[in-house]
């Protein structure tokens, strides 16, 4: 054997450290060889090949002798391929053959061989040469908009990088022939083959196709191609630089099928309501589930988030999307997710925003000369003594503001002609918005943070009226290794409400200010508040000032938590999700005694005695804001495996358990009589009037669930879920359901004789799906056991004291399960012209089988009745959106958007209510929910005391100049009959409360550095009667006509607006087709006007993007309210009285990258 001597290694291609750590092994390899057996099966080696590696020669060598290897896998690189044939060769003999000509040295030292590099062969044998240059560039959109997040790949190989947030990159390519790739979510790839350039700018086009968009999903997430269910989308552009308070706010319009209505604007009291596919159950309304990040939380979150750091939107709609969510998904479910970091370099987005709010639909008031003028008519017209003297009249023409009065020393007879409501409400509010948000990350780490504040003051000039919200989110991400992963996503979000301390709305504040006598004058003329007046705009503006404060504080602190594990197996995936929700929600109600004056006394008070309360109370999973502490915590164990089996069957499989724990608690303590008018604090209460009670709920589920999904070539596709729930608000043995879908799809544009037949087709696919959700409506915490009440109202013995004591006030429901929703779905997805032209259409059916009634016992059984599973209430309905978008030349974009939905319902069986009424009846047996039933008013008014003697009148009050209803049963008389669905005498179907035909249009377009986009929302059809009083003229003394009533009938006016003025003339204002107004609208929700600084100049600054706007909201409103639609919003509730207005909103803002 010949033993060659072992060369010297050389420092560049082996470092210190390395030929120490080699060493090191060598000597281990060598001691651990010579403790083997000396025996050796063969020392010869049999082999015979062509152009093969040496690892493969290697490997033959090992297996057929006891030699073993060792050497730097790094010199292998450098050798070429061998052909060889020996039989029962030497070792040393195949070695020679092997090695000959390649630039390697081999040794023999024991039974080890080792390899090192021939440096003097290496220097004779030709290398080939490596050019190794620097690519840069920059990626831009159609708009030529720098595009952060795409992928640049060297491809065939692992060299990759992205671009930051301006579009620009840098990679480095070791081959003039190499390709450059260019990727990006929602775009076409793009590859520019290197050659000579050293730099490469890129246009990429969005996609034509979104089939690989991926949806959010239940529990994980799908491309859109594979969806079987009905699922909408929002992305973050869709809610962006919007002047609104809140995410629910920016939702409206923007997904076909879900309502989302707000009756107020009070800045943070804006009564936001979500209704996804119209009524539920008959027990209320039924919200959407939320989760956020995956995790369940309550609605009024949408509130609280921040809209700029939610990345995209997904609203399940149907029974295959939403099933499993099982018993918490009757209502839909919207998944909000949040924004994330992305490898690069740190961005920073900064916005702010400047608004100008003004109040919509004030009532306008009358002068008080018209004021006292119709006044006294309609006490003339009830036939008692004027309220306004001639002398009177004659003050208020001369501009007299007030006299003594010559019956009361201590008072003035006044005659105020200045407006209520321009004295307590601006013409203008300010709102302002700052954002400011960082992201980035590196291989293994990315990080989003963002802080946000909104500050929005109200329409009162003076007093308590103001909203802010501050937001702080931190969301990271970490790969501790290539198979685990962990996100941390914490957010904190504090809501601060300033509002007067009694009730704005209804009979409330503003309710003063638009109906109350104007002609008594806030101050008297010694500069006091005026107590001369009774009901008047005077006690608005005395709580305003002086009536103390409702402050409510709301603190939001959530966190998910997420452990994946993946590829330990192809396609196996494990997760591990942990949130938890901690919500403190205060209030403080401080009620100050108001003296109101007279001449040189006080003649009245206001809140007398005067009060303090504090509640701290844990806000329910209902959308409300009451004050106290909510707790919720969630923990999810998910398993993912997805497979594909000869290239075309893929199948993926997802199962979990989730267990979620809820603790909602009050505190409520308050005191009257303070001792001090000035300082609200519990210790200075009288110790008699204090009290104090405390509420508790809590309650648990647990969940098992899976889901299953089978393709054939993306053409065919199978889901079906299953989801077991148990809550321990039902009584044991009753608490587990199961909810479980099914759903079907056809991609039919995937289909050869489709792409060659009708190649105009880009997408088209027909969806089935059917499935079956739970809901909790109307299920107590504690239903199923026997309650006790408490009250001390009872008075026992001589003393006459009042004694406590305990009481079972209701049965309980001891059998109680949910009500069951089962849905069915018809679908169809569909694209054309390479999808420029794209869109849906969905019918659906819900029927709620075993709704929650009270079961009916003789009303002497003196105690509630328990509840029970037997109502049914169908519900059915369409929705269709369509979308178009396109291009002209190269630097003009546009696009436009439709949808449009319908639902109806009909309450089939609950408990045998039969009962109609005039006015909004809620539940009727055979009819949909909230139908209002009222007379037909006959043409005109009843113009002659001969009309009047032929007309069956509804009141003996009725006369000349009033309104005649019509006689539907011919009995000579205007009644309800026995008030039955049989017999309902005169009344008739008008209407009903729920909108139908909910709209939305919308539009965007750019050219260059120019964008704008716009947004129509609307209902096409809705009844809607406002609260009596409201469009009642002196239905009490007190309250006063708006000025839309001047228009009444006179023997002159026969085709007035309203009917003769009347004092208490409720007779001409019952609910009927005169007053149940078609609530239809359509109102331009957005408009956004933009320009982006040319980049050719941020070049020269450290901004990457920089861009002004104007944004509008509520910009102008179309209605059928005709007289009325200055005076009501055709968004605002049923039975309206004075509500807080909405605004309408003019907006500057600014947008910098940096």
């Amino acid at each position: 054997m010949k033993l060659l001597p072992k060369p010297k290694p050389k420092s560049h291609w082996l470092s210190s450290k390395t030929r120490k750590v080699m060493k090191l092994t060598s000597i281990l390899v060598i001691a651990l060889t010579l403790q083997v057996s000396a025996s050796v099966s063969s020392q010869t080696v049999t082999f015979s090949g062509k152009k093969v590696a040496i690892k493969k020669v290697l490997s033959v060598i090992k297996s057929q002798t006891n030699y073993v290897f060792f050497y730097d896998v790094e010199i292998l690189k450098n050798v070429k391929p061998i052909s060889l044939n020996v039989v029962n060769a030497p070792i040393e003999k195949v070695l020679q053959q092997t090695f000959a000509n390649q630039p390697i040295t081999w040794i023999v030292e024991g039974k080890t061989i080792s390899f090192s590099l021939n440096e003097e062969k290496v220097k004779s044998t030709p290398q080939p040469v490596v050019v190794q240059k620097q690519i840069q560039g920059k990626v831009v959109d159609a708009n030529n908009m720098g595009m952060p997040g795409v992928t640049v790949h060297v491809k065939g190989t692992k060299t990759s990088t992205i671009t930051n947030f301006d579009g620009n990159y840098e990679i480095i390519v070791s081959d003039a022939n190499a390709v450059l790739v260019f990727s990006y979510m929602g775009f076409e790839n793009s590859e520019v083959a290197v050659g000579s350039k050293n730099q490469i700018n890129v246009t990429l086009k969005e996609s034509t196709s979104k089939l690989n968009e991926v949806i959010i999903v239940g529990y994980g997430t799908q491309k859109k191609e594979s969806l079987t269910g009905a699922v909408s989308t929002v992305s973050s552009k869709t809610i962006a630089n919007r002047p609104v308070t809140s995410l629910a706010t920016a939702l409206q319009g923007t997904v076909p099928g879900m309502n989302v209505t707000r009756t107020s604007g009070q800045p943070g009291s804006e009564n936001l309501n979500i209704q996804i596919r119209g009524a539920t159950s008959a027990n209320g309304s039924v919200n959407p589930l939320l989760l956020i990040d995956g995790i369940a939380t309550p609605l009024f979150n949408l509130q609280t988030i921040n809209p700029l750091d939610v990345e995209s939107i997904s609203v399940l709609k149907d029974g295959a999307a939403a099933a499993i969510y099982g018993a918490q998904a009757a209502g839909g479910v919207i998944l909000v997710t949040t924004k994330k970091g992305k490898e690069g370099k740190a961005v920073f987005e900064f916005s702010t925003q400047f608004a100008s709010q003004k109040p919509l639909y004030l009532p306008k008031r009358m002068s008080l000369l018209d004021e006292a003028n119709i006044s006294n008519l309609a006490r003339k017209n009830k036939g008692v003594g004027a309220e306004y003297s001639p002398a009177d009249i004659e003050n208020i023409k001369n501009g007299v503001e007030y006299i003594p009065n010559p019956t009361d020393p201590n008072g003035y007879i006044f005659y105020n002609q200045k407006d209520f409501t321009k004295q307590m409400i601006k013409d203008q509010a300010l709102m302002t918005t700052n954002n400011l948000s960082a992201r980035g990350g590196t291989e293994k780490i990315n990080y989003f943070f963002s802080v946000g504040y909104l500050d929005q003051d109200g329409m009162f000039k003076v007093g308590e009226d103001h909203f802010s919200r501050f937001n702080l989110r931190t969301n990271i991400g970490v790969d501790f290794t290539k198979h685990v992963h962990f996100d941390s996503n914490i957010s904190y979000a504090n809501h601060n409400t300033d509002s007067p301390s009694v009730d704005v709305n209804g009979a409330g504040l503003l309710s003063q200010l638009y109906k109350t006598r104007l002609r008594f004058p806030i101050f008297t003329p010694e500069g006091r508040l005026n107590g001369l007046a009774g009901s008047s705009g005077i006690n608005a503006y005395a709580n305003l000032t002086e009536g103390g404060f409702n402050k409510r504080t709301i603190d939001d602190i959530d966190g998910t938590f997420q452990l994946t594990i993946k590829d330990l197996a192809k396609g196996l995936k494990f997760r591990t999700i942990y949130g938890r929700k901690l919500r403190v929600s205060e209030s403080e109600i401080f009620r100050r005694t108001i003296e109101l004056w007279g001449k040189t006394k006080p003649v009245f008070y206001l809140n007398n005695p005067n009060s303090y309360t504090i509640n701290q109370i844990v806000s329910s999973t209902n959308n409300d804001i009451n004050p106290g502490v909510l707790r919720t915590e969630n923990f999810q164990f998910l398993t993912d495996y997805s497979l594909t089996i000869a290239e075309n069957h893929n199948f993926s499989i997802m199962g979990g358990y989730q267990w979620e724990d809820y603790r909602f608690s009050t505190v409520t303590s308050g005191a009257t009589n303070l001792k001090s008018n000035d300082v609200p604090s519990l210790n200075l209460g009288e110790e008699t009037t204090k009290t104090n009670s405390q509420f508790i709920t809590t309650y648990a589920n647990q969940s098992f669930f899976g889901r299953f999904n089978y393709n054939y070539k993306g053409k065919y596709l199978v889901e079906a879920t299953i989801r077991s729930d148990e809550s321990s608000r039902l009584a044991p043995g009753l608490r587990v359901k199961t909810f479980p879908s099914a759903s079907v799809g056809w991609n039919v544009s995937k289909e050869e004789w489709v792409s060659q037949g009708a190649p105009f087709i880009s997408e088209f696919k027909l969806r089935v799906s059917w499935g079956q959700l739970g809901n909790a409506q109307g299920i107590g915490y504690y239903d199923y056991l026997n309650m006790l009440s408490s009250n001390s109202n009872l008075v026992l013995g001589g003393s006459e004291t009042k004694t406590a004591y305990f009481y079972q006030n209701t049965v309980p429901s001891s059998n109680l399960s949910w009500e069951t929703v089962e849905t069915f779905n018809y679908g169809i997805d569909f694209g054309f012209f390479e999808n420029r032209l794209t869109g849906s259409f969905d019918y659906y059916t819900k029927e709620n089988k075993n709704m929650l009634t009270p079961l009916r016992l003789p009303g002497t059984f003196g105690v509630g009745t328990p509840k029970i599973n037997n109502g049914v209430l169908k519900s059915w309905g369409w929705e269709l959106a369509v979308n178009y978008k396109d291009k002209i030349g190269s630097s003009f974009n546009y696009g436009i958007g439709f949808n449009l939905s319908d639902n109806q319902n009909k309450l089939v069986e609950y408990a045998g209510i039969s009962v109609v009424g005039i006015g909004t009846n809620s539940l009727i047996e055979g009819f949909p929910l909230n139908t209002i039933w009222g007379y037909k008013a006959a043409p005109g008014y009843i113009n002659t005391p001969e009309q009047l003697a032929a007309t069956p009148v509804y009141s003996t009050l009725t006369g000349v100049g009033d309104i005649a209803y019509l006689d539907q049963n011919g009995d000579g008389k205007i009644n309800a009959g026995k008030g039955t669905v049989e017999d309902h005498g005169d009344l008739v179907r008008l209407g009903e409360d729920q909108q139908r035909y909910l709209f939305g249009i919308n539009g965007n377009a750019s050219w260059k550095n120019i964008d704008f986009s716009f947004l129509i929302q609307g209902v096409g059809k809705r009844s809607f009667m406002p609260n009596s009083e409201m469009i009642t003229p002196f239905a009490e003394s007190w309250i006063m006509p708006m000025a839309i009533h001047a228009d009444y009938w006179t023997p002159e006016n026969q085709n007035a607006a309203f009917p003769r003025p009347y004092l208490n003339g409720y007779h001409n204002y019952i609910t009927s087709d005169r007053w149940v107004l078609d609530a239809s609208y359509a109102r331009i929700k957005n408009i956004q006007l933009g320009y982006s600084i040319p980049q050719s100049i941020l070049e020269k600054t450290f901004f990457t993007r920089m861009r002004f706007y104007f944004s509008g909201e509520n910009i102008a409103t179309i209605s059928k309210f005709g007289i009325f639609k200055t005076t009501f919003d055709p968004e605002q509730k049923n039975g309206i009285y004075a509500d807080y207005p909405v605004f309408g909103t003019v907006s500057f803002g600014v947008n910098l990258t940096f």
